[in-house]
């Protein structure tokens, strides 16, 4: 097969079979791996790209879905947990690592630690976070971690995995 089979056999996939554009890429690579490692032929990686795969927009909860979803939360715990994603915008692993003492609230800042691309940064610390996360202190105590995970059922001074968050949905 040449690259022409290859491209032909790259469209039928795609609108005949309906397949998206990463299964064709899976289809694209296994080829490669087909002429290169098995065949020890070369492979014509400029005459055969990968199919490009559309960009989504994510969906993004309504301020009323938001608000319903914290509502329905079953502890402070959980409840705390959702609205300090929520409010910050901070991801899920983000959340998991975060300090007690990453929260300022004299300059209503929580300081986020090694975030995506290993970089901090600062995000606002809205008033009714801040009101929530001083009634979880109140009720939780944590030391070190702000959402304290468990070792064998007990409290233990490690951070939560980002598992509990979607435990927190449900």
């Amino acid at each position: 097969m040449g690259p022409e089979q290859i491209r032909t056999y790259q469209v039928c996939l795609i609108n005949e079979k309906k397949l998206n554009a990463r299964t064709v890429g899976h289809h694209t690579a296994a080829l490669r791996f087909f002429y290169c490692k098995t065949l020890k032929r070369g492979y014509p990686i400029e005459e055969v790209p990968y199919p490009k795969a559309p960009r989504r927009l994510p969906t993004i909860l309504t301020q009323e879905e938001a608000v319903r979803l914290i509502d329905a939360a079953s502890n402070l715990f959980h409840r705390t947990m959702l609205m300090t994603v929520y409010s910050t915008g901070m991801r899920r692993a983000e959340m998991c690592q975060l300090k007690v003492a990453d929260i300022d609230s004299d300059r209503m800042l929580i300081h986020i630690r090694q975030g995506k691309g290993r970089r901090d940064r600062d995000v606002p610390l809205s008033p009714k976070l801040l009101e929530t996360l001083r009634q979880y202190w109140l009720w939780m105590k944590p030391k070190t971690y702000l959402f304290p995970g468990t070792v064998n059922g007990s409290r233990a001074d490690k951070p939560i995995t980002p598992r509990m968050l979607w435990e927190a949905c449900w």
